[in-house]
């Protein structure tokens, strides 16, 4: 961990936006990049997982309400949102845990922390292989340091994977839902039992390994669980270009 007065000097060391290249005054996005991250404030979204309204109904939601009790995403996995995830996670760029963190308590300030701070913050397991290949976990790092910046407890132990599941990529909702079935459960943790919890994770999707998270805790004894996301799917027929990130 770096020594505070080194963070704060390093903070205001000029590097280049990890969106566009160009030289900025801090470490982050530039003022370009980061206007093109937020996503669009008059587009309606789904209130329980924050999916766009686009035809006044919800299509990530389905007929049966989900587990988690809300969803707050820092952007949309669209453009440079999908393109910083990729280098985050593919390409295991693990300085950019700082520059998503602060977007993802940006977005959980903006939604509302003080009413409804979590008695805990908690971060999707990562499956094995990937955390082997990796060498970090996307969602922890990003939990670690959101509590440090929020506030409210973190605890990398808090679920747990009782199996591995397999990869959830290129199936639909009804398939991840019966994938992820079973595949949680939850650790006892002080202050749990009709506590609230706060699900930490990169790219929310079909909702389906959300959905199985908060049932671990839920039948655990969590009252209220949301889901921190950096990224919300979209419909990708909407998606603009991908943009090309510099390394």
């Amino acid at each position: 961990m770096l020594h505070p007065s080194i963070k704060r000097w390093r903070d205001w060391i000029p590097a280049d936006c990890p969106g566009c290249g160009r030289r900025v005054a801090r470490q982050g996005l530039c003022a370009d990049c980061l206007g093109r991250l937020m996503p669009d404030a008059a587009r309606p979204r789904c209130p329980r997982c924050a999916h766009p309204l686009d035809e006044g109904r919800c299509p990530g939601c389905g007929p049966a309400a989900p587990a988690y009790d809300r969803v707050v995403a820092a952007f949309d996995y669209t453009g440079l949102g999908r393109d910083l995830i990729h280098d985050y996670k593919i390409r295991c760029r693990l300085s950019l845990a700082g520059l998503l963190a602060d977007q993802l308590a940006r977005a959980v300030r903006e939604a509302g922390l003080r009413a409804d701070t979590p008695d805990w913050i908690v971060p999707v397991p990562a499956r094995r292989a990937a955390l082997l290949r990796r060498g970090f976990s996307p969602p922890a790092e990003v939990a670690r340091l959101l509590a440090r910046r929020l506030g409210p407890r973190y605890r990398l132990d808090g679920v747990r994977r009782v199996r591995e599941g397999d990869r959830q990529v290129g199936r639909d909702r009804a398939l991840r839902l019966r994938a992820q079935a079973g595949v949680f459960a939850c650790d006892v943790m002080d202050g749990l039992s009709g506590g609230r919890i706060a699900v930490v994770d990169d790219v929310l999707t079909t909702g389906a390994t959300l959905q199985a998270v908060a049932l671990a805790l839920k039948e655990a004894g969590a009252a209220h669980v949301e889901g921190w996301v950096l990224a919300r799917a979209v419909d990708r027929r909407r998606e603009p270009p991908r943009g090309r990130v510099l390394q």
